[in-house]
């Protein structure tokens, strides 16, 4: 069996908004505001075809043995060299062995289904096995221009070969006839293009389908027996049009990526495919067509082995590693379409010596260093003495490939003096995971994103523009991890171990997972009984939520013991510790309700509302009070409730009960401070089984605890500073809730006390809140009330 083996994809990581294009030009040429939808890919100023093409190659190869690659075709219409083999530079650069061989396709925007074309059939005679195809296209245009629109950057790559095949090869079928459409001269800049109507009707309507039909014809198969149609054409209206000569349906026929990156030259049949493979099962028929100056039609079949493929970046990695830019100057500069003055400092002399670059071509293309024999220490650049000062070793290096080596900033700055087409110049030092540091240069990052200990990885990329001598050098750059610096600054809780009382479910159990999501190893209490809870204990929802946890990799261990008791309590912080060995955070969310007005309420439902909110906190928070106070650390939330703030109707034992919690914070806190354990309270409003019959289900459906949690697991956080606050939370609005005292007034003097009839003149100003002040603690308050008396 013949076909794809694997497939890889890079995007680069600008986007240009296209609106950015028409507000800045609509003036001159309204009418592109018809196609300013989306965002265009766009290359960084040190991107092109090469680096593009390496990248793609680099995501295609993930998971395969290298070594086996037997030759590497490279396709594109923007190739940066004439006479020097292209493919040879991006060989080099991911590391293949010399004996393979390289060879360049372009002219065509139909190059890149050529050269797979051509790898298949190679691959199918039996001479070469392992073939890598790699297209990728930075085509360029005039400013204020349609296809400036139109076009996208960006490189598709695919291994050809007879083992794991993911994608059979089931034939193709080419048609070649010299439609110009569109041309560039050899000394040209940009392409001249022939009128959108013509290329629409007599081009892309007429010799898809052609190749298509001849494809279907030749293999005796039917439009019925194609799941997917992946077929380039800048004109997104054309695609039904030619669906219906084919006579595919909609569903049929796979999206030309316009609004996400546009079309990407050579590559967009690859990288389109690509993306149709990510999402592929097995047994889908995909037909693929290239098209310019003719069109190479293919048929493959998805087999099982697309399930075994390693994980990769691909298109939708691409598509969601993006910064979107509305400067379309800088788009300009980048472009070269603009003129800027660099300095004096730009004139520095950059010949590049050949011999040089020969012989250290591994090292500069592609970042081999060297690993000692003897201790095992990675070097950059490879030396005859080995960098550890303990070893010393002579002549024990092995090439060690760096580019694929995880790194992290340790040192970096931003240099506004250096010469830079995008300032500040951004560079540091990187330290590789097992060893080996490097000074690199930074690329597709700002400088306020960067900070030592950020993941870094090594990208290829143009370095610079020998102009004297024509040619461009490259060399690797370090860039941010996808997703590393909102990684870097997430709220961690590693190491960290949290209590989460009423666990088994609504908020506690979103508190539970979120804990657990950022590293904290999490004992999920829940009795597990009735809202009322009057009767009924059941481990399954604490099980539930714990097996939730660990299925995503989290830590976490059921407890079922009941908050009511101090046994109960004692025994859900030896859950913690036996379990984890410490106790660092501990949530007070479990709750029950029963409701009446005051004068049908018996004592059982007052005491049992009382025994679980108030006592509850109370029975827990002590063993994990001590425990924090040895340990110089910790984090206690309440959960208190409008009710209790504020008031409400049939509530006054749970109101009670939840005022009576910030009463317990307030005296807490002060015994916590000087043991870094910070108090505080939530009001959560929040979907739960306590509150589903009372907000109106409109606004029931609204309030999903995931709008509350967040604040909850700040106030638990290292980062969080404040203690002993209130704070309302719910539907995505957070405030805070405080006691305040009022200025007051003075009656009286001190051997003739304040008659009624004084306070009731004076009443307006004892009953003024103008100039009220929070008082953190009750000895501030008395001190303050003795010092006001006492003055008169």
């Amino acid at each position: 069996m013949i076909g794809i083996t694997s497939y890889g994809a890079y995007i680069p990581k600008l986007r240009l908004s296209r609106m950015s294009i028409f507000q800045n030009m609509g003036w001159f040429a309204p009418a592109i505001i018809t196609v300013a939808q989306g965002e265009r890919s766009m290359c960084n100023w040190d991107e092109d075809s090469i680096t593009m093409a390496v990248a793609a190659g680099q995501d295609c190869i993930i998971g395969q043995d290298k070594a086996k690659i037997e030759a590497l075709y490279m396709a594109s219409t923007t190739m940066p060299f004439a006479d020097r083999q292209n493919a040879g530079i991006v060989s080099t650069a991911l590391n293949l062995k010399e004996t393979i061989l390289t060879s360049d396709f372009t002219a065509s925007q139909k190059a890149g289904t050529t050269a797979l074309l051509t790898a298949l059939e190679v691959a199918k005679g039996g001479d070469r096995n392992n073939i890598l195809v790699v297209a990728a296209d930075k085509r360029e245009t005039k400013a204020a221009y349609f296809y400036e629109m139109w076009f996208g950057d960006g490189a598709a790559a695919l291994t050809v070969g007879s083992e794991d095949v993911i994608a059979e090869f089931k034939g193709s079928y080419s048609v070649s006839c010299d439609f110009v459409d569109h041309y560039r001269g050899s000394l040209n800049k940009f392409d001249y293009m022939w009128e959108e109507r013509w290329i629409r009707d007599e081009g892309y309507s007429k010799i898809i389908p052609k190749a298509v039909k001849g494809l279907m014809d030749k293999l005796g198969i039917t439009i019925e027996q194609v799941d997917k149609i992946v077929f380039p054409c800048i004109f997104k209206a054309e695609y039904g049009k030619i669906g219906k000569i084919l006579g595919a349906t909609k569903e049929k026929i796979v999206d030309n990526m316009h609004e996400v990156c546009g079309e990407t030259g050579t590559a967009h049949p690859l990288l389109m495919f690509a993306n149709v493979l990510e999402k592929s099962k097995p047994g889908d028929r995909i037909i693929l067509a290239g098209f310019g100056q003719g069109c190479n039609a293919f048929y493959f079949q998805v087999t099982e082995n697309i399930k075994k493929l390693a994980k990769r970046n691909g298109v939708s990695g691409s598509l969601r590693h993006k910064e979107i830019t509305e400067n379309y100057t800088k788009w300009l500069r980048f472009r070269e379409l603009i003129s800027t003055e660099m300095g004096i400092r730009a004139e520095v002399p950059s010949q590049v010596a050949m011999t040089v670059h020969w012989r250290n071509r591994n090292m500069i293309l592609g970042l081999v260093g060297g690993k000692c024999k003897v201790c095992g220490t990675p070097q950059f650049p490879k030396l005859d003495i080995c960098v550890n000062p303990k070893c010393g070793a002579h002549h024990s290096q092995d090439d060690y490939e760096f580019s694929n080596v995880p790194a992290k900033i340790k040192t970096f700055t931003g240099d506004m003096l250096a010469v830079s087409v995008d300032p500040p110049h951004k560079y540091g030092m990187v330290q590789f995971e097992g060893g080996g540091r490097f000074m690199a240069d930074f690329t597709d990052c700002k400088l306020e994103e960067l900070k030592v200990g950020l993941e870094m990885k090594m990208v290829f990329r143009r370095r610079v523009e020998d102009k004297v001598r024509g040619i461009i050098t490259y060399f690797w750059k370090a860039t941010p991890v996808p997703g590393a610096i909102e990684k870097l600054n997430q709220i961690s809780f590693d190491g960290r171990v949290a209590i989460v009382t009423g666990a088994g479910g609504g908020l506690g159990k979103v508190y539970a997972i979120e804990l657990a999501k950022r590293g904290a190893k999490v004992v999920v209490n829940d009795l597990g009984g009735s809202r009322d809870g009057a009767s009924g204990t059941s481990a399954s929802p604490a099980d539930k939520v714990v097996e939730e946890i660990k299925s995503f990799g989290g830590e976490a261990v059921a407890n079922y013991d009941n908050v009511a008791t101090p046994e109960g309590g004692e025994n859900i912080v030896k859950t913690a510790i036996d379990a984890f060995g410490k106790v660092d955070i501990v949530i007070n969310n479990a709750g029950i309700l029963r409701d009446k007005t005051l004068l049908k309420m018996e004592p059982e439902s007052w005491n049992s509302v009382i025994k679980v909110h108030l006592n509850g906190a109370y029975n827990v928070t002590k063993p994990a009070f001590k425990i924090m106070r040895e340990q110089g650390y910790g984090r206690i939330i309440m959960t208190t409730s409008a009710a209790g703030l504020y008031g409400n109707f049939g509530q006054t034992n749970y109101a009670a009960a939840k005022m009576g919690l910030v009463g317990f914070m307030n005296s807490l806190k002060v015994e916590g401070a000087k043991y870094n354990i910070k108090v505080n309270t939530v009001a959560p409003l929040a979907a739960s089984r306590l509150t589903e019959d009372i907000m109106p289900p409109e606004i029931f459906d609204k309030m999903k605890p995931e709008f509350v949690s967040p604040i909850v697991l700040y106030l638990c956080s290292e980062e969080c500073a404040e203690t002993g606050e209130i704070f309302n939370a719910g539907m995505g609005y957070f405030n805070r809730v405080a006691v305040l005292t009022g200025k007051g007034t003075m009656l009286g003097e001190p051997n003739n006390p304040p008659t009624l009839e004084m306070i009731h003149e004076n009443w307006d100003k004892i009953n003024s809140m103008d100039g009220a002040k929070e008082i953190m603690d009750l000895n501030t308050a008395v001190t303050e009330f003795i010092s006001i008396a006492s003055s008169k």
